[in-house]
This record gives C-alpha cells, sequence and structure tokens, in this order.
C-alpha cells in the first residue's frame, strides 16, 4: 500500500515543480524585456519661441529662435530642422530665383518652398564659406564679432538650453540702397540684388539655407511650418506653424 501512494503523489510532484520553473521562466523574460524597454532611449523635450521676420531687406530679416526651456541639454548634432511653407510669387526677378523653376513661375502663382538644415554639412557660401546655419549663441558657445562666426556657433556644433537664441540672416552686401555689391540689401525691396557679394544661382546666404529658395516672397499672414527632429529616436520635438512679420 505504500508504494501504491507514493506512485500516486509523484506525478503530482512533478506537475508542482513544472509550475515552479515555468513561473521563474516567466518571471525572467518578464524581466528582460522590462530592462530593455526602460533601456529604450528617450527623445528630449524642447520649447522655442521662433520669429521669421521679411522686412524687404536685410534690415531685421530672417530667421530667429530663442530656447525656452529643455528637459535636457540637446546636442545639435543630434537634430536637423525641416521648414516648409506656401506663399504666392510677388518679384519672380529677385536673383535669390535665377537658375531655378521659380525664376518660370508668373507673379500671382502659388507656390511651395523650404529646406532642411543638416548638422556639420556646410550650407551657405559667400562670407560665410565653411559654416553650417542657423548660428548658435548665448550660454556655452564662443561667439566671434561681425559676420565672422566661430566653429563654436556652427550648427551642430552647439548645445541647445535655456537661454540660447538660433538665427539666420540674409546677405545685405556692403552698400545699403544699392545693388553695387548685391544680396538683400534693399536695392529693391523684398528682392535680392546681383553684385560682387551675391551671385545669382550660386550664393547661399544664411536665410536662403534655412527656409529654402524663394523665401524673400514670404509676407504677413504667410506661416512656415517649422520642425526640429531628434534623430537618434527620429522623435520630432518641435512642431510650430510659424507666422511671417514683417518688421517694425
Amino acid at each position: 500500500m505504500q508504494k501504491k501512494n507514493e506512485a500516486a503523489v509523484s506525478p503530482v510532484v512533478g506537475i508542482m515543480l513544472m509550475l515552479v520553473i515555468t513561473i521563474i521562466i516567466a518571471a525572467v523574460v518578464s524581466g528582460f524585456a522590462g530592462g530593455l524597454v526602460s533601456g529604450k532611449q528617450k527623445s528630449p523635450t524642447l520649447f522655442m519661441d521662433v520669429q521669421i521676420v521679411n522686412s524687404g531687406s536685410d534690415l531685421d530679416s530672417g530667421f530667429s529662435a530663442n530656447v525656452l526651456g529643455v528637459s535636457q541639454p540637446i546636442n545639435t548634432g543630434q537634430l536637423k530642422i525641416v521648414t516648409s511653407w506656401t506663399t504666392m510669387m510677388k518679384d519672380n526677378t529677385s536673383a535669390d530665383l535665377a537658375g531655378t523653376s521659380m525664376a518660370n513661375m508668373a507673379d500671382g502663382t502659388f507656390f511651395t518652398g523650404g529646406n532642411t538644415s543638416l548638422p556639420n554639412s556646410q550650407n551657405v557660401g559667400g562670407r560665410w564659406i565653411g559654416a553650417t546655419v542657423p548660428f548658435g549663441v548665448g550660454k556655452g558657445i564662443i561667439q566671434g564679432t561681425g559676420d565672422w562666426h566661430y566653429p563654436d556657433g556652427y550648427f551642430g556644433n552647439y548645445t541647445l538650453q535655456a537661454g540660447v537664441g538660433l538665427f539666420a540672416y540674409p546677405d545685405y552686401g556692403v552698400s545699403h540702397g544699392s545693388d553695387l555689391n548685391g544680396g538683400y540689401n534693399g536695392a529693391i525691396l523684398y528682392s535680392y540684388a546681383s553684385g560682387s557679394d551675391f551671385t545669382p544661382g550660386i550664393t547661399v546666404d544664411p536665410t536662403i539655407a534655412v527656409l529654402g529658395g524663394g523665401w524673400e516672397q514670404l509676407r504677413a499672414g504667410d506661416t512656415v511650418h517649422v520642425n526640429v527632429m531628434y534623430t537618434p529616436t527620429g522623435a520630432i520635438i518641435f512642431s510650430k506653424d510659424v507666422p511671417v512679420t514683417e518688421g517694425s
């Protein structure tokens, strides 16, 4: 009788051991999966005040942004800025449009524009040759004077944190109100003029690099959609429709 009882108990013990082993394995797998989830890289948050101004000349015009806050300092080498907009052609003779399909558009035609700014990838020429915009200024950034900006301020080299500013202003040539040196110097309002400082179809100034060719056609009432992507995760950490103003 004792051997029969032992035989009856044996399967029960085996089943209990199997249940215990299953529970242990499930706990290990769950813990491993939880570790994977918690170890997944998170995207930072970014808050900025962005302004886009077109006064008709280089005075006050361009793209600017002030960082109001971040969840953590963000290396701009991990970002890309994408702008997009739609507006109506007002002056297809602007030297910025020469050699592009936009030069063939009749005034009054609606068209789209914009650009993508990649870090550490030269996107301007002329007096800024070798630079990547938007330039950065503020905390922790060594800044040059006048038109010359140190590499610390090139997009991709500086870090976004509260108080840091970004900017991209248009080429102004040398002589305001004259096309002698070309650029966005007010010789013809809301239009680029050709000259020694601005070669149509070749020169890309900081504002063109950030907002794209034809940006000078933007006016009050237009909006520019600005996205900032955090490339390690592919997440958009800033997205806003920015109204264009025409200055004071």
